[in-house]
Order: structure tokens, then sequence, then C-alpha cells
């Protein structure tokens, strides 16, 4: 009757230890904190960058001020993270004479301007908007 009372108990620990792993694996007490005290869009610009890693700060922001939904845009993100343009209704295009132009975490080289850099057509290009290394630029008519 003893060993099976010490059984349960190991595996009561065991279970125990198991389940403060994964908790502390999954961050559950920060991410709690974080969802009781930031709104939707803190916690994304948090996350996803404002002008940085996938950027979705900069992508709220042009959506909000221009209305971009019905233009095919290019997209480039310079450190080769994932865009973001589904989440916000854009709709992105490959080629290089759209009307819009997103670039992405561009960081120049000696402080070169953004129309030296490596980009050839973006000579064709205005900027419409920037946001530290992130531009919006209109193609010019």
């Amino acid at each position: 009757m003893q060993l099976g009372k010490l059984n349960n108990k190991k595996f009561f620990l065991v279970l125990l230890v198991f389940f403060l792993i994964i908790l502390k694996f999954f961050d559950t007490p920060y991410n709690l904190y974080s969802i009781l005290n930031w709104n939707y869009n803190e916690r994304m610009e948090q996350k996803y960058g404002n002008c940085k890693n996938e950027s979705w700060g900069f992508y709220k922001t042009i959506s909000d001020k221009f209305n971009l939904e019905r233009d095919n845009i290019k997209i480039i993100n310079e450190e080769g993270h994932v865009t973001l343009e589904n989440l916000f209704n854009i709709k992105k295009d490959n080629s290089n004479d759209t009307k819009y132009f997103i670039l992405l975490n561009y960081k120049s080289k000696n402080n070169e301007s953004i129309f030296n850099g490596k980009y050839k057509f973006i000579k064709n290009y205005k900027i419409k908007f920037r946001e530290n290394n992130c531009y919006l630029m209109e193609r010019n008519d």
C-alpha cells in the first residue's frame, strides 16, 4: 500500500515539474502580463517591430494614412523577414513598375542616399512617406 502512495507522489511531482517547464518554455507569465496591460496594436508592434523585423507598425501607419487597397505594391524587406501585406489588404506585386513601392529596414552604407543604393529602379520613385529606415515610395509621373 505504501508503494502505491509513493508512486502517486512521484508521478504528481514529475507532472508538476513538466507543467512548470511548459509554462516557462512558452513564457506564459510574461504573455499573460502583456495581454492584460497592452492593447492589440502595442503588442503587435512590440513583437513584430515598427521599422525593424517584419515592420508591423509601419504597415499599420501607412494603411491608416493612405488608401492603398486598390493598388499593386512592390514590397522588399531588406532583412529578409516575411512581408505582412495580407494582414492589411495590400496587393503585393513583384514587378518593378508598380505605382507604389515599400522598402523596409533599408540600411544605407555611409549615409548614402536611398536613390544611390543597390536598387536601380528606385530612381523612378519619390519618397511619399518615411519613418526611420522604412519607406513608402510613389512612382514619378
